[in-house]
């Protein structure tokens, strides 16, 4: 009576019901999986993200997807950070005369092919 009343069908109630251990054994696993992804960001002093720690993890013996690490990182607020400074490839002359303004702004043209512009974009 209670399923009808919330219209929902007995297998599926029952579904549920099978269900519940599964979830538990999940949420404990993932418990377990946490504390070592935990353990394994604090001895790389917290600069591993989750592509090293999923290696880590390989090498451990775990199989685990990536995107499973990811996941658990984000939820439990674990972030890797780069230590590394980072470094401007390019660098402008700064004595160099700028390019003059041939076109002086105006890109509109009477017919095509009279003005013809072009960038550089790294």
């Amino acid at each position: 009576m209670l399923c009808r009343a919330l219209k929902i069908s007995r297998s599926g109630y029952y579904a549920y019901l099978a269900a519940c251990p599964n979830a538990a054994a999940t949420a404990r696993e993932e418990e377990e999986l946490v504390a070592e992804i935990r353990q394994i960001h604090e001895e790389s002093r917290r600069a591993y993200g989750a592509p090293r720690i999923t290696a880590a993890l390989r090498r451990r013996g775990r199989r685990i997807n990536r995107k499973r690490v990811e996941r658990l990182m984000r939820e439990h607020d674990i972030r890797g950070i780069t230590r590394r400074k980072r470094r401007n490839l390019t660098k402008p002359d700064r004595r160099a005369a700028p390019s003059p303004d041939l076109v002086g702004r105006d890109f509109t043209a009477t017919e095509p092919g009279t003005k013809l512009v072009s960038d550089i974009t790294y």
